[in-house]
C-alpha cells in the first residue's frame, strides 16, 4: 500500500482553489505581501528577474535619472549652462538632458559646461551618481552572467503508458546546454486534492522511481516511475486524474562541471499534462561517422500505441 508523505513545505490545507503548485518556469505559485522593502531584496529581484525585464528597469533608470538632472538643470537657470539655451524651449530641454546624459556618463564632451556654483554643484552630484550607478550595475550584470544555474528542458507532457507487465509514468529530461553535468538525481511527488470537509487539502505521495541517479548526463534521460500495488496511480483513470486535480512535483538536480557547483531545477505536470497509452519518439541517434546526435527538437514528441 502506497504511504502518504508529510507536507514538503508547500501546505496542505486550504479554503480555496489554488493554481498550480509549480510553473512551467520552475517558479512556485506563491506571493508575499509585507516584509518591507530592503537592498538585499531588490538586490535578489534584480538578480533573478528575466532579461527582459532587468534591461527594461537598467533603461527606464538610466532615463528617469537623467530626466530628473535635466530638469535640476532646468530650474537652477539653463543660461548657467554654456551654449545650452536655445530660443526653442524643447531644445533648451534637450540640451540640457543631453549634457545630463554626458555628465552621468562621466563623458564630458565639453561642448556644453556649466558655469554658477549651483550649477556645478548639480554636475558633481550627478557625476558621483553616474559613477555609483555605473558600479551598481557592473555588480549586477557579473552576478547575473555568475550565477549557477541549469538549463534542463523538460519534456512538455509526461506520459502513462505500458512498462513490463503493467503501466508505468514518464517524462524526460535533457541538458539544454553543451556543458557537462553529471551526478543527476531525480526526485518526484505526485499530489491529489482532497474537496471533502468544505477545504481544499493537498495530500502529498512520493514517487518510487526505476533510476533516481545517473552518473553522467549527455543523453535525453527517460526518468519512470512504475505503477504498481505500492504506487498511489495504481487503479486511477484519467478521469480520476482530473477529479482529483493530480499534479506530478519534479525536482532534478546535478553537478555542473562549468561552475564546480550543484545546481537545481524545478517542474510540474498537471493532470491535462499527462498523456495516455503514448510513448515517447526516440529523441537521438548515431551519424556515418559514429557520433551520437541529439534532437531537442524531438523531446516532448510521442506516438500512440497501437
Amino acid at each position: 500500500m502506497f504511504k502518504q508523505s508529510q507536507d514538503p513545505g508547500l501546505g496542505e490545507k486550504y479554503f480555496k482553489h489554488t493554481k498550480r503548485i509549480i510553473n512551467k518556469d520552475g517558479s512556485f505559485n506563491i506571493k508575499r505581501t509585507g516584509g518591507g522593502l530592503s537592498s538585499r531584496n531588490t538586490f535578489h529581484y534584480l538578480i533573478n528577474i528575466s532579461w527582459t525585464k532587468f534591461l527594461l528597469i537598467v533603461f527606464a533608470g538610466f532615463i528617469s535619472v537623467n530626466l530628473f538632472f535635466a530638469i535640476l538643470y532646468h530650474l537652477a537657470g539653463v543660461e548657467n549652462l554654456v551654449n545650452a539655451e536655445s530660443h526653442d524651449g524643447l531644445q533648451s530641454f534637450l540640451n540640457t538632458f543631453f549634457f545630463s546624459v554626458q555628465t552621468f556618463a562621466t563623458v564630458g564632451y565639453g561642448g556644453i559646461h556649466p558655469t554658477g556654483i549651483l550649477s556645478n554643484i548639480i554636475a558633481s552630484i550627478e557625476s558621483m551618481t553616474g559613477i555609483l550607478s555605473f558600479a551598481l550595475a557592473t555588480g549586477l550584470l557579473y552576478g547575473r552572467f555568475s550565477k549557477p544555474s541549469a538549463k534542463i528542458s523538460f519534456s512538455n507532457k509526461a506520459i502513462i503508458t505500458t512498462f513490463k507487465e503493467g503501466k508505468a509514468l514518464m517524462f524526460r529530461v535533457a541538458n539544454a546546454r553543451p556543458n557537462v553535468m553529471m551526478e543527476m538525481e531525480a526526485n518526484a511527488m505526485m499530489t491529489f486534492l482532497d474537496k471533502s470537509n468544505n477545504q481544499f487539502t493537498r495530500k502529498y505521495f512520493p514517487l518510487k522511481l526505476e533510476i533516481k541517479f545517473i552518473y553522467f548526463f549527455p543523453l535525453p534521460w527517460t526518468i519512470v516511475h512504475q505503477i504498481d500495488e505500492d504506487s498511489p496511480l495504481f487503479g486511477k483513470t484519467e478521469s480520476d486524474l482530473k477529479e482529483l486535480e493530480a499534479e506530478l512535483l519534479v525536482m532534478i538536480k546535478g553537478f555542473d562541471d562549468s561552475f564546480s557547483q550543484t545546481v537545481i531545477t524545478r517542474n510540474s505536470y498537471k493532470y491535462d499534462e499527462i498523456e495516455w497509452d503514448s510513448k515517447f519518439i526516440r529523441a537521438f541517434s548515431t551519424d556515418e561517422s559514429g557520433e551520437t546526435i541529439v534532437d531537442l527538437e524531438k523531446l516532448s514528441e510521442t506516438e500512440k500505441i497501437n
